[in-house]
């Protein structure tokens, strides 16, 4: 009964019925094509490195540089395709993007904050789970599509340039303090070594020492054949013969000259040694101060040779400007607009 009834309305209010249908749908058609079309322009941009050849040296590379451009430690979570994309919606890059295309006058604004809040209800940036940043820009226009997205990764990457030679000049300021400062104790070193080795007489300790020794023993073997030829003397000679008294004086001499080798001379005018001579008994102990001394001064030379090296490289760095973004799609002008859908 109810289905008669309901039928028998459509049948008398078929007029009705058609002509809106046909009103709405001819409005509809209309109101499409008035509407503005939107265009997408799509850039990419593969994921940082993990590694570069200066990063043992400068902690800096083309693909750490997400990572090195800041001072604070990325959360658990987040990677460094996760920082590029939130470097790109700062407002530090979307301001350059406004002022180079001037989209304060695109958007129809007043203000450069009000053409920056449209840029970004018009942005979409997306970390794919391979770790590639996807740049999504729509514009009125199919060429400034584009050029919005390709602006961002250009300003992204002229952003981390700036950081990355900002970085490097702070490190080799650094550097080339720590390089006067090593100079300074270098120097110190080099004197105190100079300073020990004139004072010693250990200007060269290792073959010093070894020539005393051998001297020593020659002295040893001299001294006991003197002393058999002493008794030898006595056996056939009387005790105050001038033969015996020539022979002990010598062997008093003899010993006189070994005792100054081991304890060294009372009394250096008065010394039968060598100007470069050591004392034997003093040899263990300059030995160890001659070693520390120069170990010191060695250790000096290697900072300061490192160090060298690390600001040559620093200076390097920072005069270069490569690119520091592995660009894998440039945002070309689509052909064809996504809104409205006609259909």
């Amino acid at each position: 009964m109810w289905f008669t009834s309901l039928l028998g309305t459509l049948v008398k209010r078929r007029r009705f019925i058609i002509a809106n249908t046909i009103s709405v749908t001819v409005v509809a058609v209309i109101i499409c094509f008035l509407l503005p079309k939107t265009y997408r322009g799509k850039a990419t941009i593969l994921p940082p490195e993990s590694q570069s050849p200066l990063s043992s040296l400068l902690g800096i590379s083309p693909g750490q540089i997400a990572m090195a451009v800041t001072n604070f430690t990325l959360p658990l979570m987040a990677t460094p395709s996760d920082l590029y994309a939130s470097m790109l919606e700062s407002n530090t890059i979307l301001e350059s993007v406004v002022d180079s295309l001037d989209l304060t006058k695109v958007y129809d604004v007043q203000t450069r904050l009000q053409a920056v809040a449209n840029l970004k209800g018009q942005l979409s940036i997306k970390v794919e789970p391979d770790g590639i940043v996807s740049i999504e820009a729509d514009a009125s226009s199919a060429q400034l599509a584009a050029d919005i997205s390709n602006s961002l990764v250009f300003f992204l990457d002229n952003f981390n340039r700036r950081l990355q030679r900002q970085k490097s000049s702070d490190y080799n300021n650094f550097l080339t303090i720590r390089i006067k400062e090593t100079d300074s104790a270098l120097a110190l070193a080099q004197n105190r070594l100079r300073s020990f080795q004139e004072t010693n007489r250990a200007i060269a300790l290792d073959l010093q020492s070894e020539a005393l020794i051998s001297n020593l023993a020659q002295q040893k073997a001299v001294l006991t054949t003197m002393e058999i030829e002493l008794e030898m003397l006595r056996k056939t000679l009387y005790p105050g013969h001038p033969s015996v008294v020539q022979k002990e004086l010598a062997i008093k001499e003899i010993k006189a000259k070994l005792r100054e080798i081991e304890d060294g001379a009372k009394n250096q005018t008065d010394s039968a040694l060598s100007a470069l001579d050591i004392p034997l008994i003093q040899v263990p102990e300059l030995s160890l101060k001659f070693a520390i001394l120069k170990r010191d001064a060695k250790i000096q030379e290697a900072i300061y040779e490192l160090l060298s090296q690390q600001a040559e490289m620093a200076r390097i760095q920072e005069r270069k400007d490569t690119p520091t973004l592995m660009v894998l799609d440039h945002a070309r002008t689509p052909e064809l607009p996504i809104k409205p859908k006609k259909r």
